[in-house]
């Protein structure tokens, strides 16, 4: 309802303006009168606000009439019965309203964008141009209400998705205290909905009042011009447009003028102005002494404070873990350094900048907060925390009241502690109020995933593991996209469920019949229309009507509106209005949509009219501007057409009816989910038909038509309604359609309550809409029935043409000034800043890259594993290099692209993907691609999961679409379930079950598995012994190969390795070597033993004699050229395998394929070897060998843990471990006894590439610029199930004889740099092997000294901490000594299994020597390296925080920020890799003790931080 500006009343303008005035005044706050003045920029910001909200109440004035004009009882009776109705179609309505009330605000910020600041005057336009542009300026409200960019969502921020329940329970409660003494329920009634919260209607409220319901929309920055006539306009349309049978008194109520209307009289006076005055309260809340005075300036005091400058962090965190040890799990990962510094700027801005505190959207404190609150989320901090987060907060501070009371109480603003408390806690709430909710949505959400999917459970009756594997799926969903996706029998459940539990149909009974229709996956217009083509074939198979529901895809968290059918029903049939008589001809339900789609020219009716002429199916997609319009061929729309048995003139009305009630408008929600697109019919109750000839036809003319005289036969329409419902029956009896009585249906009702009562479930009933839809002689009449809301739900929508208001005019105020046409600032440009991402309908099949940066092989063995999983979609799997530039995005059309990449070094990208980061991506070139990004790495390295982070930022700097944000595994933790997780989770996102359906009907995919051959070449010559592998692009020759270990122990060795520089390359001091490593003979024969008998049958089909042997067959065989092929869907082409082919077994299992066993390898073998075993005979054993396989991985999954997988690979450390494994326990149900495995080609194909190792040079390029030289640990350890690990590349090279033997090396630059300037104080820092880099350094620097003679060394530091385990393991101990003699260095050596000194390792060192350490530190020029195990490292950087702690009187913030200045500025370097295997500690131990400690960061933060005397550090 539009408001009727009367500008004839001008007398009326000075009282309605002194109303005004009143309104403000009666908000206004004295300032206290204490000597402390407001802050200028407060008091200035106050005053534009109220000065603003002065307007509106003039605006509200002149429409609405003063303020404060008293309701009647009259009126008050009539508000009542009208809410009622809105409260029966609430969905629909709230809606309505709410998207209503952003079209009109975001017109209003279209016009004001296009005015603003134009100097044109010429304004003079005629109707038709200004019609024209309002019609632009309607489709850009449009766009910016999908986009979520409309003021209300700005504002609302996380709190969009709950407005409508929100306003709904404002109205709501406000209309009901009109008439309090009406309220008690006592049968079918509606609940208040602030009552429990919104339960009673199907949501929850954070907002228990309409006083706080109207301090929220102050807090979340809404101004007068929000909450003012725009609210009063759409409250007043909404009523108008979307109550259904309404009556008369209530029309007659919104047709009045504004100010004379009782529902225009309360909205303006209840709603609007309140909302106004208490967002002038409570700024003005916020302008007292306490916020603007006393908090700020006892803030600054605790700063400024000896015992707590720079050091409330760590006090905060200390108190809150120690008092609530509960709160240490969710810290468990988190950088409690950094967390600890935040805090202190959150304080910064809940006490410092109270002038924001009611934050206006662009503002400084909402954009911070709201980074705060996303970093909550993603550390999973639950909301229930918060309030001992801030008592905790309040405890910190209280030591420090009584001196700030103290201070202040003899001058004109005294405070107490009790005051300071209260100004405290009010300060967070208000900070907190923004933080929280983002998680708190979060858990809303994951609250009703769970009770949906358990309902799905108990229906299909899973076993606990499959829900609690589902219920992980959901959460990880949620917790990366903010939504998440049903598969489709969950979809089909829930659909099911809905019908069953909506309370107003009486036609439930075959609710466990529904035939839903999965087709989420399907985005294209015209695919969705022949969706809807088949939905019609489908459910009037035969005549006999079967209930279908057909649901598309689900509303997006950045949608407002989603996919929308705006044609109520399948059939529907259009109305015509004589101009000149009036008279209607067709059905009246729908004359206002008829005319609204031939004006808009959407459809042109027939000539000549009829009265059932059909209208066109017209659909609506986000992005898309025009509606899809789409007129059904008549051979799919079935009609009875309507006769009476006994009366024939019935017939010649030429009346019919749509035989499937197929119903376009309604939505469902599945655990918190949308679906705003789901065509659903069952099947006519002829009292429905019945119901709408007699409203929206003639009556009477139905009553000649069956000889009832209308003026002396009394209750003539009941007569009539009788005899049309016999006609109807009659019609679809003999057109053979299915239909069912109003006695039937009843008594179908009543059986239905029965069958619900016998399986533990009451029944949801409204009455009104069954018994009283039924009648008195039906058996429901007397049913007493219970209207209470159980879900999942359908729900009634809003109909989107006309809030959006399409054909509406221009209003009588309507202005936009002409522009030049070389203004910059267009309605044009406008729209294409709004709509610059329209999607992309019409792809089927997704496109999908997969590529990979992987140094170690784990990222590409797992980009294998999910292009297998995605094999429909045919995906591209390379590495990153192979992609620089992303040119195949446009030249394959590209619609997903899926990075999988590990870190290397200092934050560096893996060697395969560095020429991808030096390239650049063409400006939105990936516009309108969705990518996702799984980061690899470790949390034990400084930069973790960096390489991963770069390359994300750079797609989303080409345009790019996240299809779910960037993803970090930590190896250190628990990198197994997080890389399954996303796998998985992508995978379903890209290929939902639904769409691989689909996709394998269409391709004609059976239900065959893929099938893998090896195709051996025509046989050539071999040698009696497989051959070494030679590297065609020629190796280094090794020169020296020595051991520097002393003793005799064969698991203890470190070799001295010297290889010539590759040709035409050279190295800097720093750098590393990468070899690439060849599998043993040893681990290649047994491999080849596995598969013994396919490898000598395929000699032997070749032509070798059997009499040969075994071994010799085999021999010869490794030496065959092969290559792979993969059968899918009849179709044969090349496997897609890390190796090219053709080549021979031997030379890809030397040197293209690892053995060895990772968790990301794991997960595939096993599966193979399930499928393999499936296929055997009498498996039982074999098939519980698998299952404790799967049980042992399993579990680290489902505990997001990876001690599992690390127990799995303690077993099973290599492929041949596993294979060997399997096959003994075959044997038994093999029939020879030799055991049975799965072929080689379908082993191949998972296997990951052999990686190049990296090793840290340790010779001097100045001193040894043509020989490198590397040391090398040689790794020989067992794990905890008694297996030898032998470790592939350091065994490798400690075998090569020296002057003969060669390897394949080539240098790769690394950042590690030693100082140019040799003054720099040098602290270095190596354990075993670590101690490398730092020898090139020394050299470097010995030379250095030696060619500046400098024979005054006392000023120059350089410190070494070396760290091994006993004084025989100290290698190059010799020349050390000699650099110590020669002052080169200072040698600290620690020994932790010394057999004469007390244990120590390179940790303690440091913090002996804290004191000198320390005063180096603190050097502008000081320069710290450290080298090794990635744990020590992680020690080493705790004890120099201890040390500047201890000796520099630094808080720990102070000092972690100093050793990140280091860092930035490239005096702090590390040269760090994984924990060591050959070290203190087993493999499995050393890998369990990281991930225990990586996980619990926050109690070992906890430990070290009561572990420093504070009196010691002050």
């Amino acid at each position: 309802m539009t408001p009727h500006n009367n500008h004839d009343e001008e007398a009326k303008k000075d009282e309605q303006t002194s109303t005004a005035n009143k309104d403000i005044e009666s908000t206004e706050k004295l300032s206290p009168d204490i000597g402390i003045t407001m802050p200028p920029a407060l008091e200035e910001e106050i005053n534009d606000f109220r000065s603003e909200a002065e307007k509106e109440l003039v605006k509200l004035a002149e429409i609405y009439g003063p303020a404060g004009a008293k309701l009647s009882r009259v009126d008050a009776v009539t508000l009542m019965d009208g809410w009622n109705k809105v409260l029966a179609f609430q969905t629909m309505w709230k809606e309505a309203f709410f998207m209503r009330w952003r079209i009109l605000l975001a017109r209003e910020k279209v016009i004001c964008s296009y005015n603003h600041n134009d100097t044109d005057e010429n304004n003079d336009e005629s109707n038709s141009k200004a019609s024209h542009r309002f019609e632009k300026v309607v489709k850009l409200a449009e766009k910016m209400v999908d986009k979520n960019q409309d003021p209300i969502a700005l504002c609302l921020g996380s709190r969009l998705s709950s407005g409508k329940d929100t306003m709904l329970a404002l109205f709501d409660q406000t209309i009901r205290d009109l008439c309090p003494h009406t309220q008690t329920v006592q049968r079918e009634a509606y609940r208040p909905t602030l009552e429990d919260g919104g339960a009673g209607l199907g949501f929850s409220l954070e907002c228990n009042t309409v006083e706080e319901i109207f301090r929220m929309l102050s807090r979340c920055g809404l101004r007068p011009k929000h909450v003012g006539t725009a609210l009063c306009e759409a409250f007043l349309w909404s009523l108008e447009s979307h109550t259904p049978y309404a009556l008369d008194d209530e029309k007659e109520d919104l047709e009045q003028r504004p100010d004379q209307g009782a529902f225009s009289r309360f909205v303006a006076d209840k709603v609007a102005r309140m909302a106004i005055k208490d967002m002038i309260n409570i700024r003005e809340d916020f302008a007292t002494p306490m916020f603007t005075f006393h908090l700020p300036t006892f803030w600054r005091q605790v700063k400024a404070h000896p015992k707590m400058k720079n050091r409330f962090g760590e006090k905060f965190y200390t108190n809150l873990l120690t008092d609530y040890p509960e709160l240490l799990d969710y810290f468990a990962r988190a950088d409690m350094d950094t967390l600890s510094s935040h805090i202190a700027l959150a304080i910064d801005l809940m006490l410092l900048r109270y002038s924001e505190v009611v934050a206006e959207v662009d503002s400084v404190f909402r954009k911070t907060v709201d980074h705060l609150a996303d970093m909550h989320r993603r550390l999973d901090i639950p909301t229930d925390a918060y309030p001992s987060i801030g008592l905790n907060a309040v405890k910190t501070l209280q030591p420090f009241f009584t001196e700030y009371v103290s201070s202040v109480e003899n001058t004109q603003s005294p405070v107490t502690a009790d005051e300071l408390t209260q100004g405290l806690v009010a300060s967070y709430m208000e900070v907190m109020w923004f933080v929280f909710h983002p998680m708190l949505k979060e858990e809303k959400l994951i609250a009703k995933a769970e009770a949906f999917i358990g309902q799905c459970a108990e229906e299909l009756r899973w076993p606990q593991s499959q829900l609690s594997k589902r219920l992980c799926q959901v959460k990880l969903e949620i917790n990366k996209t903010g939504t998440y996706s049903h598969t489709s029998d969950e979809i089909q459940v829930g659909a099911r469920l809905a019908w069953r539990n909506s309370a107003k149909c009486i036609g439930r009974i075959a609710w466990n019949t529904l035939e839903v229709r999965d087709r989420t996956h399907v985005n294209s217009p015209s695919a969705m229309m022949n969706e809807l083509i088949d939905h019609f074939m489908t459910a009037t198979a035969g005549t006999n009507i079967q209930s279908v529901m057909t649901v598309f895809r689900a509303l997006t968290p950045d949608e407002s509106w989603g996919p929308r059918f705006w044609t109520e029903q399948g059939v529907r049939y259009a109305a015509y209005k004589d101009e000149q008589t009036g008279e209607i001809l067709g059905d009246g339900a729908n004359l206002e949509f008829t005319e609204f789609i031939v004006k808009k020219g959407y459809w042109t009716p027939p000539e000549p009219r009829t009265q059932h002429d059909i209208l066109p199916c017209i659909f609506k997609m986000p992005g898309i501007d025009t509606p899809i319009v789409h007129e059904f061929d008549p051979k799919y729309l079935y009609e009875a057409q309507i006769e009476h048995p006994d009366y024939p003139d019935v017939a010649k009305l030429g009346h019919k009816w749509g035989t499937v009630p197929i119903l376009n408008t309604m939505a469902m929600n599945l655990g918190g989910i949308q679906y705003t697109a789901l065509p659903f019919n069952g099947w006519f109750c002829s009292i429905e038909i019945v119901r709408n000839l007699m409203e929206r036809y003639s009556p009477e003319k139905f009553a000649m038509a069956m000889g009832i005289d209308t003026k002396s036969t009394r209750m003539w329409k009941n007569q009539v309604q009788y005899e049309l419902d016999r006609a109807i029956c009659h019609s679809f009896d003999k057109s053979g359609f299915t239909i069912v009585d109003l006695e039937t249906v009843g008594e179908q009702f009543v059986t239905h309550c029965k069958r619900e009562k016998a399986n533990g479930r009451e029944c949801p009933g409204q009455w009104s809409w069954i018994g009283g839809l039924a009648g008195p002689t039906n058996v429901t009449w007397h049913k007493e029935m219970r209207d209470f809301l159980v879900t999942p739900q359908y729900e009634y929508c809003a109909q989107q043409w006309k809030v959006v208001g399409y054909d509406e005019e221009p209003p009588i105020d309507f202005e936009l000034k002409s522009r030049n046409t070389s203004s910059t600032t267009s309605l044009d440009t406008l729209s294409l800043a709004i709509n610059s991402d329209e999607d992309e309908f019409d792809i089927k099949i997704p496109r999908v890259l997969i590529a990979y940066g992987s140094e170690t092989g784990t990222a590409e063995a797992a980009a294998g594993r999910l292009g297998r999983s995605l094999r429909i979609c045919r995906p591209i799997v390379c590495s990153l290099n192979d992609v620089a530039g992303m040119d195949v995005v446009t030249k394959k059309a590209i619609t997903h692209v899926l990075v999988l990449c590990s870190t290397f070094g200092s934050g560096e990208a893996p060697s395969n993907a560095t020429d991808f980061m030096k390239t650049d991506i063409p400006l939105r070139l990936l516009v309108g691609t969705k990518v996702a990004v799984l980061g690899l790495g470790s949390s034990m390295y400084p930069d973790f999961a960096r390489a991963g982070i770069n390359v994300a930022n750079k797609l989303n700097q080409a345009g790019a679409v996240e299809l779910i944000p960037l993803t970090k595994a930590d190896e250190a933790v628990d990198s197994p379930a997080v890389i399954s997780g996303w796998l998985e989770l992508t995978k379903n996102l890209i290929l939902p079950e639904s769409l691989e359906t689909q996709i394998e009907a269409s391709l004609g995919f059976g239900n065959e598995p893929v099938e893998y051959k090896l195709k051996w070449s025509e046989a050539t010559e071999a040698k009696e012994i497989v051959p070494r592998f030679s590297w065609p692009t020629g190796e280094s020759i090794c020169r020296v190969n020595e051991e520097l270990i002393i003793g005799n122990d064969p698991t203890r060795s470190t070799r001295r390795i010297v290889f010539d520089v590759p040709p035409d390359s050279s190295y800097i001091t720093g750098d590393h070597l990468s070899v690439q490593p060849l599998n043993s003979f040893d681990m290649i024969k047994r491999f080849a033993m596995v598969f013994e008998e396919e490898l000598t049958n395929a000699a032997i089909a070749a032509g070798r004699d059997e009499s040969d042997g075994t071994d010799k067959l085999v021999t010869w065989q490794l030496q065959q050229t092969f290559e792979v092929d993969c059968l899918d869907n009849g179709q044969v082409y090349p496997a897609q395998t890390c190796f090219s082919t053709p080549s021979t077994l031997a030379d890809i299992l030397q040197a293209n394929v690892t053995l060895s066993l990772s968790s990301a390898s794991v997960n595939d073998m096993v599966m193979l070897l399930k499928e393999h075993t499936s296929m055997m005979e009498n498996n039982a054993k074999v098939a519980d060998f698998v299952g404790s396989l799967e049980k042992l991985i399993g579990e680290g999954e489902k505990h997001n843990d990876g001690g599992s997988m690390e127990s799995f690979l303690s077993l099973y450390p290599t492929l041949v471990d596993l294979l060997e494994a399997y096959k003994r326990s075959t044997k038994s149900v093999d029939e020879r006894g030799v055991g049975s495995v799965p072929s080689i080609a379908y082993v191949l194909p998972i296997l990951p590439r052999l990686q190049p190792r990296l090793y840290s040079i340790s010779s001097s390029n100045v001193s040894s610029p043509r020989h490198v030289e590397i040391t090398v640990g040689v790794v020989h350890a067992t794990t905890d199930d008694g297996v030898v690990i032998k470790g592939v590349c350091s065994n490798y090279i400690a075998g090569l004889s020296p002057g003969t033997d060669g390897a394949h090396v080539s240098i790769h630059q690394s950042s590690f740099r030693a100082p140019r300037n040799l003054e720099s104080p040098v602290i270095l820092v190596g354990a075993g092997t670590g101690l490398a880099p730092m020898m090139g350094f020394v050299q470097d620097r010995a030379i250095a000294l030696k060619k500046e003679g400098n024979t005054d060394l006392d000023g120059l530091e350089c410190h070494l901490f070396f760290g091994c385990r006993s004084e025989e393991e100290a290698i190059y101990k010799q020349k050390l000594d000699e650099y110590e003699r020669s002052d080169v260095l200072k040698l600290h050596l620690a020994l932790s299994r010394s057999k004469v000194q007390p244990k120590m390792y390179v940790q303690d060192a440091v913090e002996r020597c804290g004191e000198h350490l320390a005063s180096l530190l603190i050097d502008e020029d000081c320069h710290y390296y450290v080298c090794g195990d990635a744990r020590m490292g992680d020690e080493c950087y705790e004890a120099f925080v201890n040390v500047l702690r201890k000796f520099c009187k630094m808080s720990r913030i102070q000092a972690v920020n100093h050793l990140k200045r280091m860092r930035v500025e490239e005096r702090w370097q590390y040269d760090l890799w994984g924990v060591s295997t050959a070290m203190d500690e087993s493999y499995a131990a050393s890998k369990e003790l990281t991930r225990k400690k990586r996980a619990s960061r926050a109690m070992n933060w906890l430990n070290r931080m009561n572990s420093v005397n504070e009196e010691e550090i002050m």
